[in-house]
């Protein structure tokens, strides 16, 4: 996800530093993220594109428990919904999904090497 997150040009410098990382994303922060960071630019979604590949985790979702509304997060094609507001309640669900994206990203790292 680092590695991804250092090709970002748009994205603010600060919420890259401190939240490009599975381990500094959480359900304790997520909001502390999304408060921070939406308002500067692209930096949420492009952040989210490095986590998530833009791959459809929902199979993956549902079989860690995640339900309804907060499956969007995890059909990660379409990019991250911007009107976080309406999916606060999701949080509860934040490190099942962030768990997804860790697991694609295990089996299908986004930065192949050599």
């Amino acid at each position: 996800m680092k590695q991804c997150c250092a090709t970002l040009k748009e994205a603010d410098k600060e919420c890259v530093e401190r939240f490009c990382d599975f381990n500094a994303l959480s359900q304790a922060n997520i909001l502390n993220f999304l408060s921070t960071c939406s308002e500067r630019g692209p930096t949420v979604g492009q952040m989210w594109d490095c986590a998530s590949l833009r791959h459809n985790h929902k199979s993956c979702c549902e079989a860690k428990g995640v339900t309804g509304k907060c499956l969007e997060y995890c059909t990660a094609q379409d990019g991250v919904p911007t009107n976080y507001l309406d999916y606060v309640f999701c949080t509860e669900n934040f490190n099942e999904i962030r768990e997804c994206f860790h697991e694609h990203l295990d089996k299908n790292p986004a930065f192949k090497k050599p």
